[in-house]
């Protein structure tokens, strides 16, 4: 085989080197990817759980309004039939129907707590005439992570019945006496019992709250994400990986062309 030939075929390999490389490079002009797309959905994605959780925090927070709201106007009417057991236990007093003025103030003002006790204007702890007809029985605590029903009571036919049962009794005789005494009390405990029901309801609420604000938080931290340009950076990763490639490509054809040169000067 002469030169002339053998510079022919390197010639030949040295174009194929350089069509390959000018072909690998093409493949490097990558169109830019639009990342508007992808950073609304990330945004549109946020904005919808940031608002879903404060929605959630709102709610919870009207809950625990209500049932503190309640759980106060009760620890009043708790504390007004307090103040008639000690009344009807002062032995200094001979005659007890002298009392029964005293008694119908007292619960006057417990019908009165029963009455203003309100959450957005919507009674707690009594329920007016036809009221059925207009509002609901319980107010309602919907949430995506807890739906709770707080009841509606109505303490006012405490103080109704106890004001009955009063004017009818002869407080000087021991049975009626003890009878409307007992009355008192077992009100009064079951006050108590309302009241024990309310605390453990705002507690149950301030826990599904707390969950929430912690999700808050976890969101805005996670959020940082929003800030990376990823139609960029997918770009710029394409690129590296074909830049890199090219360069193994281009070692890859120079062996082939030293060992092609090999074999046709040996």
């Amino acid at each position: 085989m002469d030169v002339s030939s053998i510079n022919s075929n390197i010639s030949n390999l040295n174009s194929l080197q350089h069509q390959e490389l000018s072909r690998s490079s093409n493949t490097s002009k990558i169109a830019p990817i639009s990342d508007e797309a992808l950073s609304l959905n990330i945004s549109v994605s946020y904005n919808l759980k940031r608002d879903e959780l404060s929605n959630s925090l709102q709610s919870f927070n009207e809950g625990i309004a209500i049932s503190e709201l309640a759980k106060n106007g009760i620890n009043k009417q708790v504390n007004i039939l307090s103040n008639i057991q000690d009344k009807l236990q002062n032995k200094r007093i001979e005659d007890k129907n002298e009392l029964k003025d005293e008694i119908s103030n007292d619960l006057k003002e417990f019908t009165s707590v029963a009455l203003n006790t309100k959450f957005k204007k919507e009674t707690i702890l009594s329920i007016e005439e036809n009221y059925y007809k207009e509002n609901n029985e319980s107010f309602q605590i919907e949430t995506k992570e807890a739906n709770i029903q707080i009841n509606k009571i109505n303490t006012a036919l405490i103080s109704n019945d106890l004001a009955n049962n009063l004017q009818k009794s002869d407080l000087n005789n021991e049975t009626q006496f003890n009878n409307f005494v007992e009355s008192v009390n077992n009100n009064k405990k079951y006050l108590q019992n309302l009241s024990d029901n309310f605390k453990q309801t705002s507690i149950q609420i301030q826990e599904n709250a707390k969950d929430v604000i912690v999700k808050q938080h976890e969101l805005s931290a996670n959020n940082q994400t929003n800030n990376i340009n990823f139609g960029k950076e997918a770009n710029d990763f394409s690129k590296n990986n074909v830049i890199s490639n090219m360069g193994y490509l281009a070692a890859s054809q120079a062996n082939i062309v030293q060992e092609q040169s090999i074999r046709l000067l040996s």
